[in-house]
Formats: C-alpha cells, structure tokens, sequence
C-alpha cells in the first residue's frame, strides 16, 4: 500500500512540476482544415463545390445497415464500439482501426457497413489542398434490459480501484478497467488507471498508451502534463518503486 502511495505522489507531484514548465505559448502559422463530410451520396468526390441539400448522419446510415449479432444478444455483451480509418482524397476508405472493440462479430459487423460508404465522402482538406484524413466512427451497443453504461463502467471502476489500491491485485483490476472501457472507452479516469495497472504488470508500452490516449482527449487537470509523461521527473523513481 505505501509503495501505491508513494508512486502516485511522485506521478502528481511531478505532474504539477511539468505543468508549471510548459506555459509559454508558440507562435503558430495559420492552416485552413476542413475535415472530411459524409454525404450519404455516391460520388460525393465529384461534389466538391456546395453542400447537399439533405446531409445523411453516418451514425443514421450505419444504423441501418448493422445488426445487433445473436451470440452477443445471448451473452449479453454490450457496450461502445469505436473505427478509426482514413479517408483518401478520391472517397476511398483506408485503414480500419479497431479502437474500442465490443466483441469480433461487432467489429466485424461495423467496419463492414463504414466500408459500405466508400465514394459517400467530401474528402479533407488542408490549406486547400486534397489530403488523406482519419476519421473516427463510435455507435454504442445496447440491450434494453441492462443498466445504463455509464453506470456499469463506474461499478468496474470502483471495483478496480479496490482491487488495484487497497489489495494490490493489478491483474484482476486491469479487467475490470478493461470492462468499464468497453461501455465507456472515452473516460479519462478509467484510461488512466487502465495505465496505471498496466505499469505495474510491467507493461511500460501499454501504459504509455494508454496515457497518450489520455493526453490526446485532453488530459487531467494539469493541461499538457501528460505530453511527456514517460519522460518526466519522478518516473525514474516509480521505476526503482517497482522493481523493489
């Protein structure tokens, strides 16, 4: 227990240290972005001047084109499922990522439906010019007779917490985080300590991105503090905690 302690105050302290060293500000030239559209049209690449008199919302044409699969219906599996991918300049799809995977038949079954949009899409723009461009596409999985998402992920959460701080039990904890990530993948506290069971696995790597994806949907608090986190102060000394 003093080891957990200990290692969140050196991770805090040297948070706050990091964050009082990063506040000058950088002058940067101005760029134009217009990130890519979905149109619901095909050839959309070929509509490039005006908008489309009724815009069709990806989540409402994915919507239709998925289904809830059977095996998953039965073990009651649900949660939020979230695609990365890239979209070319000539409307091609490129790149499906799985960033959050409710179950394979899920993932399956939305990637083949984004794939279904190729040529549906305005492609991105940079200062004018036509550049490749990710995306990222989140539907949520839902049975009607289950509590509320946000609910089930703070249960695994706490349950974690308790399993991680106060019995010292990181592998029974990290599924708990897994599981609380699987109903709400974007939720800073549970990334963080998702990361944090992680570290004391030894899994440096897996923490580290687990606190980049942190980072890159804003971060805690300290903002910027967790740009360099693996380098900062104070990491040094949660190694040699650990390895004790």
């Amino acid at each position: 227990m003093k080891k957990i302690l200990l290692l969140f105050m050196c991770l805090l302290v040297s948070a706050l240290v990091y964050s009082q060293h990063e506040k000058g500000h950088t002058e940067l030239e101005q760029v134009e972005v217009s990130p890519p559209e979905f149109t619901g049209i095909k050839g959309s690449t070929n509509l490039l001047n005006g908008e489309t008199s009724h815009p069709t919302l990806l989540s409402e044409y994915i919507l239709n084109h998925v289904k809830y699969p059977e095996t998953d219906i039965e073990r009651n599996r649900e949660g939020k499922e979230i695609i990365r991918f890239v979209v070319q300049p000539d409307g091609t799809l490129t790149d499906f990522t799985v960033i959050n995977s409710v179950s394979e038949a899920i993932d399956e079954e939305v990637v083949n439906a984004l794939k279904t949009t190729e040529g549906m899409w305005k492609p991105g723009f940079n200062n004018e010019k036509l550049v490749p461009m990710e995306k990222e596409f989140s539907m949520v999985f839902k049975l009607a007779t289950t509590r509320d998402l946000t609910a089930q992920a703070t249960t695994q959460y706490r349950r974690g917490n308790k399993l991680l701080l106060l019995k010292y039990k990181p592998k029974r904890a990290l599924r708990h985080f897994e599981q609380g990530l699987v109903y709400v993948p974007k939720s800073k506290p549970l990334l963080f300590m998702h990361g944090f069971a992680q570290y004391q696995l030894g899994e440096k790597d897996a923490a580290c991105r687990d606190w980049n994806r942190v980072k890159e949907l804003g971060g805690i608090d300290a903002d910027g503090w967790l740009d360099n986190l693996c380098q900062m102060k104070g990491y040094a000394e949660m190694q040699e905690i650990m390895e004790e």
